[in-house]
């Protein structure tokens, strides 16, 4: 694969240069690193062992989007923004480790978010942090309350999605990447992880990811 394969936006915030990927992902080519929040693996396993039946293979399709992803951009670094993990340990975990050993040039680094909550040992090979700067980008898992003057903080935890309302009564609920003043939040990676609708307001950028394409709506 190659980076063309994925559309993408290119855009700019506290004076770095951001592609907004298709996949629900951030790329910064200025720093070879690829930034992904809220993968949630072993979600669906967890649905399954509490008596819903979801499909067996979604669980292995986000770990098959997330190799291809990593293949196609030319990152030395990537980075997990927190919920990494859906809470219990489960098979998701060894496959999900096995894919990573596919990448032994990767550096991969987790920001804890509150479902990270495995045991310490199992993220063996992968850098932990609750923060993470690139000169005035400021990574965390949630939104940070307090922002130093000049900072701008991306993140996750949100999920952040809109509705697009058509002709008639049409709406179509969509997963977003949505840029605040001085708070960018990335859309879920995973599936079946759902989307909370944002209310932006007047100043703020919302992209929305459909079919395969990002783009910016008012």
């Amino acid at each position: 694969m190659n980076p063309s394969q994925y559309s993408k936006l290119t855009t700019r915030f506290s004076g770095e240069t951001l592609q907004l990927l298709s996949d629900k992902a951030i790329y910064l080519p200025d720093h070879e690193i690829l930034i992904v929040s809220d993968l949630h693996f072993g979600k669906v396993e967890h649905f399954r062992k509490n008596g819903i039946g979801l499909p067996i293979n979604a669980a292995r399709k986000d770990i098959y989007k997330l190799e291809g992803l990593i293949s196609s951009v030319n990152a030395k670094d990537v980075v997990f923004l927190g919920d990494l993990f859906h809470s219990d340990y489960n098979n998701a975990w060894p496959a999900f480790k096995e894919m990573l050993k596919r990448f032994p040039d990767k550096i991969f680094h987790l920001v804890l978010g509150n479902h990270d909550i495995l045991d310490e040992s199992l993220y063996d090979g992968m850098e932990l942090t609750y923060q993470m700067d690139i000169n005035d980008l400021v990574l965390t898992h949630e939104p940070m309350d307090v922002i130093t003057e000049g900072k701008y903080n991306l993140c996750g935890h949100l999920h952040p999605g809109v509705i697009l309302k058509g002709k008639g009564k049409q709406r179509l609920r969509i997963p977003c990447f949505y840029f605040g003043a001085h708070t960018g939040i990335l859309p879920s990676f995973g599936t079946f992880t759902g989307t909370h609708v944002i209310k932006p307001v007047e100043g703020d950028r919302v992209f929305v990811v459909q079919d395969n394409v990002v783009i910016e709506v008012s």
